[in-house]
């Protein structure tokens, strides 16, 4: 097992499994030989090609999030696993008044392969390292999955992490800042368990809990059961009464239980946002950068070991809110929510099969608040259109209305007309228009 700096948010490591050795009835004594964690030796790996990189990185997001200020140093650090012949270091610098920086450095590595990567940023005397995770890692090396990786495709090439995402692989680096809070601050916390429900919803799967058995296998539970929180951020990942760090009965513990009732700081009661305060102190060891993780019924089942969410507090003001989504922290594996967006991904492809027959589906759920999912089927390649009326005949808003090719999908009416209003209660009708194939069904929508 390792554990790097906890400032960095290195995660807990465990190999893949047990080692095992057997005690010697004859000897007193017995010293173990040395082992390579996981059994996997350094890559012994030969780089002939001179390769000058570029990299180019626009640290509007770490700014806005206090992990970096103008005035702090910020380098590329690129060879990391041998991907090169040594890691090198280059120190980037800001161009012009923007909040671009950019610098270039020669390496020795190989073209055609793949190079590990990593932005620092100096403060105060020390480095950081940036919070980041290969959401697309393939590998199995243990660690790599928190470098960035890019393909080297010539002699010259630029690298350009310059998108403001939350999964994409050129996203803004984020830093930590582990520095303590300046002023009391009231953080209100929320958590939009939405992506859980429709990735149960549409996806279908399991919710796997890693480290017990509250497993999420339908999407209603996700409202039923509640959320709980957990982490450095709540005052420990230890439960305060001595249970387990993780299970139901957390939604029993005022330090973990997030809300959704219109008390403890939630804003609308029964809109999917779950919510909860904490009061960090300037004459403390609070920091602004927390760490924390949700579990939907307590369990920890939002992602894999060791990747958390981690967030700075704007501690500028006496309060602040910290607006979470859900497995954001592991987006891949909820492929049917778009965190960019914030909402479900519009229209998925449930299967490359070509259906028997047209299909209009029953929405599900119906009755339904504040989503429902519509599913159907086209036989061929056609013009799809569908949209939502209500009992007066008046369209409401269009959903669909473009050509599709032959298969079965689900699109999400979030219960909004065509200026993003929300619509009110009552009943509504969806139909379809896919060549000759015309169908009406209706949904009742309670607010």
């Amino acid at each position: 097992m390792s554990k790097g700096d906890p400032d960095d948010a290195d995660p807990l490591r465990w190999e893949d499994s047990n080692r095992s050795f057997t005690i010697s009835s004859t000897k007193s004594d017995t010293t173990l030989y040395w082992v390579w964690f996981n059994n996997k030796p350094p890559v012994k790996v030969v780089h002939t090609d001179n390769v000058n990189i570029t990299f180019l990185v626009d640290m509007a997001r770490a700014i806005q999030n206090r992990g970096f200020a103008f005035g702090d140093t910020i380098e590329a650090r690129v060879g990391y696993f041998a991907t090169a012949k040594e890691v090198k270091t280059v120190q980037l610098q800001r161009q012009g008044f923007t909040t671009f920086y950019m610098g270039s450095v020669d390496v020795t590595t190989t073209i055609g392969n793949l190079i590990d990567y990593q932005y620092y940023a100096w403060k105060r005397g020390r480095d950081y390292r940036e919070v980041y995770y290969n959401f697309y890692y393939t590998g199995e090396i243990s660690g790599e999955a928190e470098k960035r990786q890019v393909e080297v495709t010539g002699s010259t090439m630029v690298v350009a992490d310059t998108v403001y995402s939350k999964g994409d692989s050129r996203r803004m680096p984020f830093f930590r800042n582990i520095s303590v809070v300046a002023q009391d601050v009231l953080v209100t916390y929320t958590c939009d368990v939405r992506p859980a429900y429709y990735q149960l919803l549409i996806g279908g799967g399991i919710l796997k809990d890693i480290q017990g058995n509250v497993d999420v296998t339908h999407p209603d539970s996700v409202l039923a059961w509640g959320v709980a929180m957990n982490g450095p951020a709540t005052g420990g990942w230890s439960d305060p009464l001595g249970g387990p760090d993780w299970g139901r009965h957390l939604m029993d513990r005022e330090t973990k239980r997030m809300y959704d009732d219109g008390t403890h700081g939630d804003a609308v009661a029964g809109d999917s946002v779950f919510t909860i305060q904490f009061q960090y102190h300037k004459d403390s060891l609070d920091v602004v950068g927390q760490e924390f993780k949700f579990g939907i019924g307590g369990g920890d089942n939002e992602g894999g070991y060791g990747n958390n969410h981690i967030e700075n507090i704007d501690d500028s003001q006496p309060t602040c809110i910290i607006a979470s989504q859900f497995g954001s922290i592991d987006p891949v594996s909820y492929w049917a929510w778009d965190y960019d967006k914030g909402e479900p991904s519009a229209v998925e492809k449930l299967t490359e099969n070509i259906p028997l027959k047209y299909a209009l589906e029953q929405n599900y759920p119906n009755p339904f608040n504040p989503e429902t999912c519509i599913k159907y089927s086209i036989m061929k390649p056609e013009k799809v259109t569908l949209s939502i009326y209500n009992l007066l005949g008046e369209k409401v808003v269009t959903l669909i209305d473009k050509k599709q090719l032959a298969g079965s999908y689900v699109v999400v009416w979030d219960g909004r007309d065509t200026q993003g209003r929300i619509v009110s209660s009552g009943v509504y009708f969806y139909k379809i228009k896919a060549g000759n194939f015309v169908k009406t069904n209706k949904m009742l929508l309670l607010r």
